[in-house]
């Protein structure tokens, strides 16, 4: 029988949000988009120096971005992952 006072289920194959897997999304992307931007930016201007200028800087300057930005750029994207993983299914 149909009885009015219970909720209809969800469905079964829409994930939900849990508060630890919002906290997770938020702190990761938090550090993913300025670390990322800030290294795109360092990188960026290497890549140029190195194709206007004949000297090695850029070379290095591009080696230290990727060294002290891919660091940050690697948690916040980890984070960010397991947050979506963390989703429950209904």
């Amino acid at each position: 029988m149909y009885d009015p006072n219970t909720a209809p289920p969800s469905p079964p194959g829409k994930p939900h949000w849990s508060a630890g897997a919002v906290a997770l999304v938020v702190i990761g992307l938090l550090i993913l988009i300025p670390s990322g931007l800030c290294t795109g930016i360092f990188g960026v201007g290497a890549i140029y120096d190195m194709v206007t200028s004949s000297s090695s800087e850029g070379f290095s300057i591009l080696l230290e971005a990727l060294m002290f930005g891919g660091i940050p750029l690697v948690i916040g994207g980890l984070l960010v992952f397991a947050g979506f993983k963390m989703r429950k299914g209904g």
